[in-house]
């Protein structure tokens, strides 16, 4: 009998925090849709530049296109520190471990995309292919918790592109398959998460 409990409770335990990590993916939807899209523009932007079809310095709409979706992706601490209230002690432990997870990859990667940008070193070309493999690690291990097969699929396809990226960074269509990249594999399954896990959950 003792047995038999301790499974149902072991059910609704993995039941609980499946449900926890579908409700921050589905919380952070909006994330991936407005993170695909302002890194995309990006890419296109400095595309333009390169070819000669507008004058706006690349860095400046760089500096925009990070700049905006951090601001929207930090605005629950942003929030709580503009409150005056203290940090969320309730958060679920799945939705706080999904949570760093993303956070730690975006500070990697910007941190990282400034470093290369100071020392002259973008125009390589092999940044495009660490961040590619850097998305395909956030997407394949929040698949799990959030028990969405589907995100390894995802996974898989950034990985592909962190090697279609090497192989083609010394062209200027990088630049465009890096846009498309963002839109197909970050911005649409935010747009995927969005219609199929939608919740009012605070971020």
């Amino acid at each position: 009998m003792a047995d038999d409990d301790r499974i149902r409770e072991d059910i609704a335990f993995i039941r609980r925090a499946v449900e926890q990590g579908r409700g921050y993916a589905g919380a952070r939807s909006l994330d991936m849709l407005i993170w695909g899209i302002a890194v995309a523009i990006g890419y296109l932007g400095t595309y333009a530049a390169v070819r000669g079809w507008w004058r706006i310095e690349p860095n400046l709409l760089w500096t925009v296109c990070i700049v905006l979706p951090w601001l929207y992706s930090l605005r629950g601490m942003l929030r709580r520190v503009l409150s005056g209230s203290g940090p969320d002690t309730t958060r679920p432990p799945i939705r706080h471990a999904l949570q760093m997870l993303w956070f730690g990859c975006g500070i990697f990667l910007t941190i990282f995309a400034v470093a290369v940008i100071v020392a002259g070193e973008m125009r390589q070309g092999w940044f495009n292919a660490v961040s590619a493999g850097i998305m395909g690690i956030g997407f394949f291990v929040s698949s799990y918790p959030c028990n969405l097969p589907w995100m390894r699929f995802v996974a898989i396809g950034w990985w592909i592109a962190a090697l279609s990226l090497y192989a083609l960074r010394h062209h200027i269509e990088v630049l465009l398959l890096s846009a498309v990249l963002m839109l197909v594999l970050l911005a649409l399954p935010g747009i995927v998460l969005w219609r199929r896990h939608p919740t009012s959950a605070n971020p």
